[in-house]
């Protein structure tokens, strides 16, 4: 059953059974809201201890394929487990996420998730006003005594992502192309540029910054551009955007490196592999935590020891043997602990070192 409500109003759950979902409907120019409740019992506002309960603002759609849909079933997966309830925000804008994040803490939720780390500047300035709640910046880069941060080893598939485009471009210029630039985004960006030139040093890496993560028209159009210049790989980190990229380079017959989910499908001509990283499982991880209050203030990182986590996908048919060796080996040299990966930024400067 779902109901609409205004999305400032204050709702309190009513007697439901299992399925039982509310959805809040925004105002105008406000953000969807749903509530779902997936515990055996409902619990009304006054009495949400009773519950473990779990909000996460998104800054796109549910229905992505990516970043945003991960998200939204990693903490529906977790509220599940941990016969909790959840609730989640779609397209939350800059100049709303204080609000929105203020909102879940007032309402009395356990752990309140920012998706995305252009959200760690909103959760640090929250948190401390809400000491009773947990906030979770994901790919963020954030800690303090009642925020943390959770990633995917993104150093790790970053680099074997362009460990592949190094060794596949046939014109030595390959592309990263992303939403927006800011640490977790540009971290990721050179992380592919190094593993790109460890196995080809004439290679050149052409960053594009698209304005936007679920704009399809601008990702294309992004796309489009790069390939005129010559680019014949190009790894994006995008969320609604990330098919039109990578069936654009379907269509003009070069490659590229799908990111958050295994792509192949999407375009199976095209994409040599994905950089897989299921941010919903790492999110699960810390909700685990802070429900047997075991959570920490400190920057979670979930690499490909956790390979239901973070891994490379399926590796399309058309890559040569001697690739996937060279992938193979440098993920054993990953795991073994000879190649690790630090962040070495210097002021506004990201970098990533290898140690």
């Amino acid at each position: 059953m779902q109901k609409k409500f205004n999305r400032r109003s204050f709702i309190g759950y009513i007697s439901a059974t299992l399925a039982t979902s509310l959805l809040l409907k925004a105002c105008a120019d406000s953000p969807s809201t749903i509530t779902e409740n997936n515990g055996n019992n409902s619990t009304d506002s006054g009495s949400s201890s009773e519950s473990f309960k779990i909000a996460i603002a998104l800054p796109g759609v549910i229905t992505d394929g990516g970043w945003n849909q991960s998200g939204y079933e990693g903490v529906k997966k977790a509220a599940e487990k941990l016969n909790g309830e959840m609730i989640y925000v779609e397209n939350v804008a800059q100049p709303d996420q204080t609000e929105t994040l203020s909102d879940f803490a007032r309402k009395g939720y356990d752990l309140v998730v920012g998706h995305g780390g252009q959200f760690d500047a909103a959760i640090q300035q929250v948190a401390s006003q809400f000491p009773d709640t947990f906030f979770l910046g994901v790919n963020g880069n954030i800690a303090g005594e009642n925020y943390a941060s959770v990633t995917t080893n993104y150093f790790q598939v970053g680099y074997l992502a362009g460990v592949v485009a190094g060794l596949m471009t046939k014109t030595n210029k390959v592309a990263y192309i992303t939403g927006l630039s800011f640490k977790g985004t540009n971290l990721q960006g050179r992380a592919f540029e190094l593993g790109a030139k460890s196995v080809n040093s004439s290679v050149e890496v052409v960053v594009s910054y698209t304005g936007d993560f679920n704009d399809i028209a601008k990702g294309k159009e992004a796309a489009l551009a790069l390939i005129s210049t010559g680019v014949d790989v190009i790894y994006h980190l995008l969320d609604n955007a990330a098919p039109a990229v990578l069936q654009t380079a379907q269509e003009k017959g070069i490659y590229a490196v799908g990111n958050t989910t295994d792509q192949l499908d999407v375009a199976p001509k095209a994409v040599l592999t994905s950089a897989v990283q299921d941010v919903g499982g790492a999110i699960a991880y810390v909700a685990n935590l802070v429900k047997n209050d075991r959570v920490k203030g400190e920057k979670y990182v979930l690499g490909i020891e956790n390979p239901d986590i973070t891994k490379l996908g399926r590796f399309n048919d058309v890559l040569p043997e001697k690739v996937k060796q060279k992938v193979e080996e440098t993920q054993q040299q990953m795991l073994a602990g000879e190649l690790k990966f630090a962040d070495c930024s210097e002021g506004s400067q990201e970098k990533v070192c290898i140690k």
